[in-house]
């Protein structure tokens, strides 16, 4: 079982997870990889900062030999949901779009070599809107009658072209070189550079009639790898690597926040209940970038016939940068109203960075790891032994006075006056008011260095000539996402009462788990292999929001801090069967049964609670990803060099959902019931036609094979997809629907997996 956010990649070694989220650095086009390794369990003590697996990757290398390949293949969707996928009536074979090739060979021979790789994909995706209006639309819905209001003050600007317009598309471009250089057989080195962009769109419901109105958005990852790899002996060797990494993320409607087409925000106001956006825009702005230092070291030496010995130290440096503000409106704008004045363009202006809407912040965070590990390999068993240190230097700051949380608007007269006359008062007569500077001397206070020892534990031996028992052990040490620990860094929150807002903790405690799996692998057949495995982890210092409200000085307003309050608990079973490639086909199965129980699912899940009018107890819950039973079956069957085909099918029984509460059983629902299981198959084939010179190779592929309508999301009330009893009583209302249908509110494509997707291309193979 391995969970998204506890997951750690690699690519040649070195890791290139995205500390603010924990994402993907870069998305490692699959032509490129030579290797791919998933490391889970209870995992040696070299690998660090992840709680559930490791996903290694290991990249081509060049060769003597002149090679590469040319990929190009079309695809769309048919399906016959269309009275839930708008804009898919038809099958459309360009809505994606892909070009890719890679080339290998010496540069000098036996020396220096090179592998070179680019893509270029569009995906058009499968959730459309329609262009019925503009942003720059105005509805007038000021009269108490509905039947009275105007749909478009402006319709000569306001309405659009009813076109089917993508909102979950990307256009990415990936380009990778790398060179690798011996300088004598036992001492190699290599150079990996990766890039890749992407521009893309997040599917929001609401507009799906404004879908310009909506974000764009863009993501750009480089990756640098210098490594080094030189064995001493015949029984030792290290290897040195230096890398940097950088991912930048942005979003906007209009990249220059002074564009004069963005429009008044009041324009968002919906036409009604049940009713998509008619007009208005998103109007913020948020950048993002996470440049990674990485210094990494690792000897690995025989020391005698018994002991192999790996000992490695590794720095990391990180440098975080985000803005984003919330675009105000100049005092002119803010000051008439567009529906009378029938003019929907305004001039912005960018908060100023002392108020809450406006976020700057920089920092640059630091790690160090050291690890030593020894592998024995006696006659009848192999024991792992380690342990592993990890040390992180967050280089912020904590309030000092939680009480008066915005340096910038401070309430505490102490905080915004220096009592100049000595007489005890603060903020009388003759008192100096103290500025900013005067106040940052005092107002933080630095978070302290986390650190933990962590041993590793793993013994295998075997029982029959074909059977092996295995053991694992082990504690891990992960540093929650940056995004915890940095939210509203300078803790500007606004006035108001009741709960005003939530802030990051840069204090919080690196999460903990122990894990621990034992199993046994038993031989049936030489190809054919049977595997039962068990497997726990208790996981604590999660991050969440449970801790006691925080009051504001004159204590009418209050806020919540994360802090490491949630827990949780995973246990589970794997039986698997794994028939290797022989007599042209192949065969993969493997079942698995979890329980995964904690109390709670997201980190501000218990916040959110409190504003909905609860005070949840803390009990033990479902998690949000408990999915009890699953199924994967992979099957091929293929004669190499002309043509086969491959099938996956996967099932997976209902996760959680929290039924729609009542003021009478209150917080005991939370996760208390199940969404409908999931199917899905997937299919491929190809056909291989040879040449003199080059291999052409035909392939098709198609996703969800039967076009499953599987339920993602469901709502609360009936724990369905398609249904709720909340359209009932829309109907009794008898809302006017200027906009759309009521039922078109109440078809949310997003409760669904994807639909069937079709694919279809050839690549040309040359060289040897």
């Amino acid at each position: 079982m391995v969970v998204g956010v506890e997951v750690a990649y690699w690519i040649d070694g070195v890791p290139v997870t995205d500390v603010y989220d924990r994402s993907t650095v870069i998305s490692v086009d699959r032509k490129s990889i030579q290797e791919l390794q998933l490391v889970s369990g209870a995992f040696n003590a070299e690998y660090g900062q992840a709680m559930s697996g490791i996903i290694n990757i290991a990249t081509k290398d060049g060769g003597n030999s002149l090679n590469g390949s040319f990929t190009t293949y079309f695809g769309g969707y048919a399906t016959a949901h269309t009275n839930i996928f708008t804009g898919l009536s038809k099958f459309q074979p360009m809505s994606i779009r892909n070009f890719e090739g890679n080339l290998s060979g010496p540069v000098i021979k036996d020396k220096l070599f090179f592998y070179l790789n680019g893509r270029w994909i569009y995906f058009g995706g499968w959730l459309y809107g329609v262009r019925k209006f503009k942003p720059e639309n105005i509805v007038d819905n000021r009269d108490p009658d509905p039947n009275k209001w105007i749909i478009s003050l402006n319709p000569e600007q306001g309405f659009g072209d009813s076109a089917f317009v993508p909102m979950n598309w990307n256009r990415k471009i990936f380009l990778q070189s790398k060179f690798t250089f011996y300088l004598s057989p036992t001492f190699k080195v290599s150079y990996n550079y990766m890039y890749e962009y992407m521009k893309y769109r997040n599917f929001d419901f609401a507009f799906k009639y404004n879908p310009d109105g909506d974000l764009n958005r863009f993501h750009k990852g480089i990756t640098n790898i210098f490594s080094i790899n030189h064995t001493l002996s015949k029984t030792t060797f290290y290897q040195m690597s230096f890398s940097y990494f950088f991912k930048d993320y942005r979003h906007y409607v209009f990249q220059d926040p002074y564009d004069p087409r963005y429009v008044h925000p009041k324009l968002l106001l919906q036409p009604g209940p049940y009713s998509f956006i008619a007009g208005g825009m998103k109007m913020d702005h948020f950048y993002r970038n996470t440049g990674t230092y990485v210094a990494k070291f690792d000897l690995t030496s025989q020391v005698t016939r018994v002991h192999q010995m790996k000992t490695g130290v590794e720095f990391r440096y990180h440098t975080i940068y985000f803005e984003g503000f919330y675009l105000d409106l100049s005092d002119e704008d803010r000051a008439r109203d567009p529906i009378l004045d029938k003019n929907p363009y305004v001039k912005t202006r960018i908060p100023d960075i002392s108020e809450p809407s406006h976020t700057l912040f920089r920092n640059n965070p630091k790690e160090f790891s050291y690890y030593i590990q020894d592998k024995m390999e006696f006659n009848e068993i192999i024991l792992n032994v380690g342990v592993r240190f990890d040390y992180f230097n967050p280089d912020w700051h904590v309030l000092a006075d939680p009480s008066d949380p915005n340096i910038y608007q401070p309430l505490k007269p102490q905080n915004r006056y220096f009592d100049t006359n000595n007489n005890g008062i603060y903020g009388d007569e003759g008192d100096v008011p103290k500025t900013v500077d005067d106040r940052r001397a005092y107002w933080y206070i630095r978070a302290k260095p986390k650190w933990q020892w962590s041993p590793r534990i793993g013994v295998a031996f075997p029982i029959t000539d074909r059977g092996v028992i295995h053991f694992s052990y082990g504690h891990f040490f992960q540093i929650p996402p940056f995004e915890y620990l940095y939210t509203n860094p300078e803790f500007k929150l606004g006035s108001g009462t009741g709960n005003i807002g939530l802030v990051g903790n840069a204090d919080l405690k690196p999460e903990q788990t122990v894990s621990g799996e034992i199993g046994v692998q038993q031989a049936i057949t030489n190809d054919i292999t049977v595997e039962l495995t068990g497997y726990f982890r208790d996981i604590r210092n999660l991050t969440g929001t449970r801790a006691d409200e925080i009051f504001i000085f004159g204590g009418s307003a209050w806020y919540n801090k994360y802090e490491n309050t949630d827990f949780g608990f995973v246990r589970g079973i794997v039986l698997s069967l794994d028939k290797r490639f022989s007599n042209n086909w192949a065969l993969t199965i493997d079942y698995t049964f979890q329980v995964a129980k904690g109390n709670a699912s997201d980190p501000a899940q218990t916040r959110s609670l409190r504003l909905g009018g609860q005070w949840p107890e803390v009990k033990i819950i479902p998690l949000d990803w408990d999915q009890r039973h699953t199924l994967n079956v992979t099957a091929s069957y293929s004669i190499p060099g002309s043509w086969g085909l491959s099938v996956v099918a996967q099932y997976g029984s209902g996760t959680p959902y929290t039924p729609r509460q009542s003021k009478n059983i209150g917080t005991l629902l939370i996760n208390s019931e199940k969404k409908p299981s999931v199917f899905n198959v997937d299919l491929r084939l190809y056909k291989d036609i040879k040449f003199k010179f080059f291999t052409l190779s035909l392939f098709a592929r198609v996703y969800n094979v039967f076009d499953t309508k599987n339920a993602y999301g469901v709502y609360n009330d009936t724990g369905r997809p398609d249904f709720t009893l909340d359209y009932l009583s829309a109907l009794k209302q008898q809302p006017v629907q200027l906009v759309n249908p009521l039922g078109e509110w109440f078809t949310n494509p997003t409760f669904y997996s994807e639909p069937r997707r079709i694919e279809f291309g050839l690549t040309i193979f040359f060289g040897r």
